[in-house]
């Protein structure tokens, strides 16, 4: 004897229908809907902030001739001067590219000044070089510093080193940005 079947309901329209996927999920894709863009947007504004903010990159270049000085963020700059060096002896400085070096006085305010390395610009092309004293076995000297010494006031200048290729042709820039210059930095005209 077989036990009696189980008993059904009357109609099949009265048995529950399941939610579908979307129901389901409708409080996930709604979360997933806000926060995607906001995410994105977050993200967007921390690398923009890195990038611009807090004057992280300089964009407003104050141009300095050659022959002249500026006063900027409490300090007295230039006259710059220098030229191509011509006796290498003792210096590591490659074939095909000559030594050019850049003297900027500074003229610090009671307090000290900071800034980043000064970067050498070729006017005609936009090419980039930065100081090499040490890649070229110049030692690095305390009088004769390549940066700006935030910890000192009063009077020195800065020697910065720069070995360019022989098809570089001035004019040059000599770009110094300090510290506390927000999105300026200093922009001296340089012909060796």
């Amino acid at each position: 004897p077989l036990p009696p079947s189980p008993a059904r309901s009357e109609t099949p329209a009265a048995a529950a229908k399941a939610p579908s996927w979307w129901r389901r999920n409708a409080v996930a894709l709604i979360g997933v809907a806000v926060l995607v863009p906001m995410t994105a947007a977050a993200i967007g504004w921390q690398e923009w902030y890195q990038y611009f903010g807090f004057g992280a990159r300089a964009v407003t270049a104050i141009a300095v001739a050659e022959d002249d000085t500026v006063d900027f963020v409490g300090a007295t700059w230039g006259p710059i001067r220098g030229g191509e060096i011509d006796d290498l002896t003792g210096l590591d400085v490659p074939d095909g590219t000559r030594l050019l070096a850049a003297a900027i006085p500074v003229q610090a305010s009671t307090e000290g000044i900071g800034c980043e390395t000064p970067k050498l610009v070729e006017q005609s092309t936009g090419r980039i070089w930065t100081p090499t004293r040490l890649e070229i076995g110049l030692l690095s000297d305390p009088d004769e510093p390549e940066t700006c010494l935030s910890a000192e006031a009063g009077d020195y200048e800065l020697i910065v080193p720069f070995v360019v290729p022989d098809d570089a042709e001035g004019p040059f820039w000599v770009d110094v940005r300090p510290y506390d210059a927000g999105g300026s930095f200093l922009r001296f005209s340089f012909e060796p």
